[in-house]
């Protein structure tokens, strides 16, 4: 039986549970903030790993099913970004308050990179799929978190805020960094080595408050190189 467009209940129905993995992620910031309010951090990270999870295969599964074609009526783009802000943004500045990483008025130095990446993600030009980058700093804020909260130094909160700000300046500016699951050069090291990267921090975050310090160092590695590249790359690309 055919729906019109060459789709048929099956690919719709399965187009709309890529949708609804999608939309999963809201479920998965809801438990986050339940187990930051009790200042469960370790389960607030577990939550939050598998936010990040969802979000870097919904992609390639929205694309592989054709959302587009056989679920039109839900933007699948826009459902995403929703999404992400919540998870990337919204959440983990929640923590940094909560876990007491920013200095009073805690509430009005966490307005900075909720406005930047508000502004970020709104941007028509925020994602280049094509070339596989994106557009500033891409509202990182869950990475950022979590190595404050198992890395930062007691008394270190006027440090975590410059360098909280910093980032949300690099969030509107006209520096691209790079899109993994987009860019076509060094998959070996985005993707390999994002993978090697993500196994480290769940690692990390099973162990925490207890995880050994030359192992959190380690992971920053990744981190620190995906920066650099993509740096570099933007200069490589821009004619």
């Amino acid at each position: 039986m055919s729906l019109g467009n060459g789709t048929s209940p099956q690919r719709r129905a399965l187009a709309m549970s890529v949708h609804l993995g999608t939309a999963s992620g809201a479920l998965w910031a809801l438990l986050s903030l339940e187990a930051i309010f009790v200042e469960n951090y370790r389960l607030a990270f577990f939550w939050m790993f598998v936010a990040m999870m969802v979000d870097s295969v919904d992609g390639p599964l929205a694309r592989w099913a054709d959302v587009k074609r056989h679920a039109p009526q839900i933007d699948g783009a826009r459902l995403d970004d929703i999404i992400d802000y919540i998870n990337y943004t919204f959440v983990p500045v929640v923590l940094l308050i909560h876990a007491g990483w920013l200095p009073d008025p805690a509430p009005l130095w966490a307005a900075v990179p909720l406005v930047a990446s508000a502004l970020a993600f709104s941007n028509t030009g925020a994602k280049d799929t094509e070339e596989g980058f994106f557009l500033g700093f891409p509202s990182y804020w869950n990475v950022f978190a979590f190595y404050v909260v198992v890395a930062a130094p007691d008394g270190s909160e006027w440090y975590v805020l410059l360098l909280m700000v910093a980032l949300s300046a690099l969030s509107v500016m006209p520096l691209r960094f790079v899109y993994p699951n987009r860019f076509d050069r060094l998959r070996w090291f985005f993707i390999g080595g994002g993978m090697v990267w993500i196994a480290s921090i769940l690692l990390i975050a099973l162990l925490y408050p207890d995880a050994p310090r030359l192992l959190v160092l380690a992971s920053l590695v990744y981190p620190a190189l995906y920066i650099v590249l993509s740096l570099w790359l933007d200069r490589q690309t821009v004619p």
